[in-house]
């Protein structure tokens, strides 16, 4: 995984800078999806052993593996590695994200919006477990990104309209279970429907966790389990956030149609669950493996929480308030302390059309207004996918003297943030971090570093 350097950054903040990354790396080592799905499945003759779970295997059967998602790839070549020869399989992935290992079919689809590739990407999946006879059995493996990755429309919706209702959503600050609830309400493919649509009821679901609160009917929009929403709640969502009257008509159409069927207690409920459902990797264990290398390098670790939600710069602002004027314990800590935490903050957007940038950037530049002037001060945010926004950074990195620096650039933090245009400020700063693809998906990582001084 590429890293950014410690320049930017000036020379008494480096070291924080340096480290930061590297405790933020580690974190997203230990949610490497390949080495969590390797854990997860051990196979004796024809019996698997998955997690908790045993799928037995009679004489005849075969195995399938189905992955969507960023991950897909890694999480497909750690199950046919432990599964041995003669599994079958089909994965969907994002653009730029790597084909599994093995030789099974790889369909990409679109992120963070669908697109007519997420509809192919679909298709393909939906038609492969139609084809899985009852004799066999089916392992999903899911990761976050698979709600626009793939997508395949609810009769009556053309893919145009769920990607205008998307997009409309996401510039809004509905948190992902609001957004989920809808997205559930418009597919075939959501919602339990992929699970649903396979003749074998004999599946099983691994997944990493890239929702706060780790529901499995958020991670990918549910493609496995029942949906526990109701049309009448997508409803409720739109009319919320002020986009009943800016949605096609033909998504009013739909929820309004699948509301009235509800209350005539016709509609098609959620279904059973067809199997068990198994996480692999999440943010806390994430968080976990992150305070380990802090600890290695002789940080103090305090985690804060792996579900840290609200409008990004109110949290970037809090958590720098508390690097800044900690609590007694951590105050009359002699060595040095980092404070992290983890989740999915919300950027709301308003007026005109926003700049570039990412949640992570913008919780960056939000931090460095409240860190001005502190020594031995720092706030790194990351998403542990490597991509945050439509950029090809995966976060950014503020200290005491970042606003001073800003000043002696011409960068002008206060607009940037009001623009949403954080990439280009922090670019100019040096302080973009940038890293690819990591191929894994547990949300965000908040990395705060304390590193008093001594007079």
């Amino acid at each position: 995984m590429p890293t950014s350097s410690g320049k930017g950054a000036d020379a008494p903040n480096r070291r924080l800078k340096r480290d930061a990354i590297a405790i933020a790396r580690a974190g997203v080592a230990g949610v490497d999806p390949y080495r969590a799905v390797a854990r997860a499945i051990r196979r004796r003759g024809r019996t698997l052993e998955i997690g908790p779970y045993r799928l037995d295997l009679p004489s005849g059967s075969h195995l399938h593996v189905v992955g969507l998602g960023k991950a897909a790839s890694a999480m497909a070549d750690a199950a046919l590695d432990r599964l041995g020869p003669g599994v079958s399989g089909i994965v969907a992935t994002a653009r730029g994200y790597p084909r599994p290992r093995h030789g099974i079919r790889c369909v990409w689809g679109s992120h963070p919006v669908p697109d007519r590739r997420s509809r192919a990407a679909g298709r393909a999946l939906l038609d492969y477990v139609r084809a899985v006879p009852e004799p066999d059995r089916i392992i999903f493996l899911v990761s976050g990104g698979g709600s626009a990755i793939v997508e395949v429309p609810a009769p009556g919706i053309r893919l145009g309209e769920i990607a205008r209702t998307t997009t409309l959503l996401l510039h809004t600050d509905a948190p992902i279970e609001e957004i989920t609830t809808v997205r559930r309400h418009l597919s075939r493919i959501k919602g339990g429907g992929l699970a649903r649509a396979s003749p074998t009821a004999h599946q099983i679901t691994l997944a990493l966790s890239d929702v706060v609160g780790d529901r499995p009917e958020e991670i990918a929009s549910g493609p496995t389990v029942p949906d526990p929403t109701r049309f009448s709640d997508a409803l409720t969502v739109l009319d919320r956030h002020g986009l009943l009257g800016r949605v096609p008509s033909s998504i009013r159409r739909h929820l309004g149609a699948g509301a009235r069927s509800e209350r005539r207690g016709s509609a098609p409920a959620g279904g059973l669950a067809r199997g068990p459902f198994h996480l692999v990797a999440t943010n806390r264990q994430a968080l976990e493996a992150a305070a380990r290398e802090a600890r290695r390098r002789g940080y103090r670790p305090w985690i804060l929480s792996a579900g840290v939600t609200g409008e990004t710069r109110d949290v970037a602002r809090l958590m720098a308030a508390i690097l800044t004027h900690p609590p007694p314990t951590a105050g009359r800590e002699p060595r040095p302390w980092c404070l992290l935490s983890g989740g999915e903050t919300t950027v709301s957007f308003s007026g005109s059309p926003p700049g570039r940038g990412g949640r992570n950037q913008e919780f960056a530049l939000a931090a460095a207004e409240a860190l001005e002037g502190t020594a031995g001060v720092g706030l790194l945010s990351v998403g542990t996918d490597g991509i945050d926004g439509p950029t090809d950074a995966a976060g950014g990195w503020a200290d005491g003297e970042t606003v001073r620096r800003a000043r002696r650039s011409g960068v002008d933090l206060v607009d940037a943030l009001r623009r949403h245009d954080a990439y280009p400020a922090l670019r100019r700063l040096r302080d973009l971090v940038v890293w690819g693809p990591t191929g894994t998906n547990v949300m965000d990582l908040h990395i705060g570093m304390v590193r008093r001084v001594q007079r």
